[in-house]
């Protein structure tokens, strides 16, 4: 069980530097006065960069599930893990209507709400990953 556990963990941390580092310099722009087609390749762009950030917060989310499973083994209190297991599903949903409504402001112009709602999008995985990278000690 213990040699499992050490592959795991040297799988996931793997997994998360080489994460990292190959998503690193990926950035999009859309130039004042942009045509439907460099708004659509934006667009396009911004779905690439938040995929890159879930990919980096699920690695994270992993890892934290991974120390918590590990506390809980240790300690015997049950109620952190399925605690952080609703803070994840809470904060997909705040995600979603955080955004929403900056989409909304933006219509009827559906190319800039849609660019509205994936810039928020993108914004708040990266602050959640940063909160999921802080020290669980």
């Amino acid at each position: 069980m213990t040699k499992n556990n050490t592959f795991t963990r040297l799988a996931a941390s793997v997994l998360l530097i080489a994460s990292q580092y190959s998503f690193a310099d990926d950035t999009c722009t859309l130039v004042a006065n942009a045509s439907t087609d460099e708004a659509k390749r934006y667009i396009q762009c911004l779905d690439s960069e938040l995929e890159r950030a879930k990919q980096v917060q699920g690695t994270w989310i992993q890892k934290r599930k991974y120390e918590l499973g590990q506390i809980e083994d240790s300690t015997g209190n049950t109620q952190v893990l399925p605690l952080f297991k609703r803070s994840i599903i809470n904060h997909e949903k705040y995600i979603e209507s955080s955004c929403q409504w900056r989409y909304l402001l933006k219509l009827p112009n559906a190319t800039t709400a849609a660019i509205s709602y994936k810039q928020c999008e993108i914004q708040l995985t990266h602050q959640f990953t940063d909160i999921l990278k802080m020290p669980v000690n």
